[in-house]
């Protein structure tokens, strides 16, 4: 299980590279994820599911909620708690280098993990930013993950309430990093760790059960646009 897992790994990170050098990494339209679009019980289409550390996917799939913004929500459930079991669920398309991204989340189970967040120029899948909400701690988390270890930049307290959406939104321009809960800005950090574009995606932990709705990609040359 481990040598599939480590060779599906290695075959990923050449794709990428090839899907970058492309011309995928010049996106520049903003993105809303239609979630909608996908039939119940389905894995998510748009995403490349990576395998958790076990050598088995994630069980990522959509499913029926009334409260959902379409009443149909991606859901990640069933792996073990483990601490080196992160689920990935990576969006096709590649996002820009400066991009705002915004998305609810819902942590509605987990006995040793609760919540999950957003991975942020992913060029492999231990190479990314990670902005994470933990329901059991009620933190808001930034990491750095760099060859597949985890480095916490920035954390604070706000209240995260189980089983309640929350809205996520990260602003990432060049070094800069904005990160806002429920439209109040949470704190800003700088790091330069990874300077490059790549691509964003669902991130869970452990033996959490959480759910996503409302993705939404936006480069930073388009919202600026607007004003």
């Amino acid at each position: 299980m481990q040598d599939k897992a480590c060779i599906f790994s290695v075959l990923f990170a050449v794709a990428f590279v090839l899907f970058l050098q492309t011309g995928a990494g010049a996106h520049d339209l903003p993105t809303n994820v239609n979630i909608g679009e996908n039939e119940i019980g389905t894995p998510p289409a748009g995403f490349d599911l990576l395998p958790s550390g076990n050598g088995k996917q994630g069980q990522w799939k959509v499913v029926h909620d009334p409260t959902a913004s379409a009443s149909i929500a991606i859901e990640q459930a069933g792996v073990e708690a483990a601490n080196d079991r992160f689920p990935l669920a990576i969006y096709k398309t590649a996002s820009p280098k400066d991009v705002e991204v915004s998305l609810r989340l819902k942590a509605t189970g987990g006995k040793e993990d609760r919540g999950g967040g957003v991975a942020l120029r992913l060029i492999s899948p231990y190479n990314y930013y990670l902005v994470q909400l933990d329901a059991l701690r009620d933190r808001v988390l930034f990491s750095r993950v760099i060859n597949g270890v985890f480095e916490e930049v920035a954390g604070v307290d706000a209240d995260i309430a189980p089983r309640r959406w929350h809205t996520l939104e990260v602003r990432a321009r060049d070094n800069e990093f904005l990160v806002s809960l429920d439209g109040t800005w949470m704190f800003t950090v700088f790091d330069k760790a990874l300077p490059n574009a790549g691509r964003f995606a669902l991130w869970t932990k452990g033996d959490s059960v959480t759910r996503f709705d409302s993705i939404t990609i936006m480069p930073l040359t388009v919202l600026e646009q607007r004003y």
